[in-house]
């Protein structure tokens, strides 16, 4: 059975201590992770709220765009208190869905929310080079993802074999490592659908 990551040293690939220092530094309130799709963005952040028993609050930025909806969704998630006395961490995922001329302001609302916020923000993105984040950057502690090695794709996908009692090739699970180019969610779909085509669990 495949299950979402409940602590982020179970996020394969990647530098997650980065990420436990800045729940830890008063200073800095938000966070953003970028990099390509499917490397543990996402999961890192819940992975952060299961191991410190935080309540999180996804917002997808991509979905709201425009300065009023930000303002009226993640502005008043930043203000409100957690609902089961837990401290709150806010997820605001695919940041740089927010550009060009019709989000009227968008980021610059995003960059004050942030200033304004009771609670700790986590963004994540694709790639945020571009300059129109620059006040962003600035404002957030940046933590990078990179592709991972397929290798450890690989080491991931045994593991998950052994433990279920699923019986798969090696060449097999390497093969599907190989293929997604470093994109440990594609690589868990395509050994997901293997499963089911060839009907091998124990």
């Amino acid at each position: 059975m495949i299950k979402n990551p409940e602590k982020l040293n179970e996020i394969i690939g990647q530098d997650t201590k980065k990420i436990l220092d800045w729940l830890e530094n008063p200073r800095k309130k938000s966070l953003l992770i970028h990099g390509p799709t499917g490397v543990g963005k996402t999961s890192s952040a819940y992975a952060l709220a299961k191991e410190k028993n935080l309540e999180i609050i996804e917002l997808n930025a991509s979905n709201l765009r425009n300065k009023e909806r930000i303002k009226n969704i993640i502005g008043i998630a930043s203000q409100q208190q957690s609902l089961f006395g837990k401290k709150k961490l806010i997820l605001v995922d695919e940041v740089d869905g927010i550009s060009g001329r019709h989000d009227y302001g968008g980021l610059a609302e995003l960059s004050r929310i942030i200033d304004d916020s009771k609670h700790k923000i986590i963004l994540t993105a694709n790639d945020v080079s571009d300059s129109k984040f620059s006040t962003l950057r600035k404002k957030c502690e940046l933590v990078e993802f990179k592709h991972v090695d397929y290798l450890k794709i690989f080491e991931l996908l045994k593991k998950i074999c052994e433990k279920d009692k699923i019986k798969l090739d090696e060449k097999k699970l390497k093969s599907i490592a190989r293929k997604n180019n470093g994109d440990v969610r594609a690589s868990l779909l395509d050994f997901a659908a293997s499963i089911v085509d060839e009907k091998i669990v124990v």
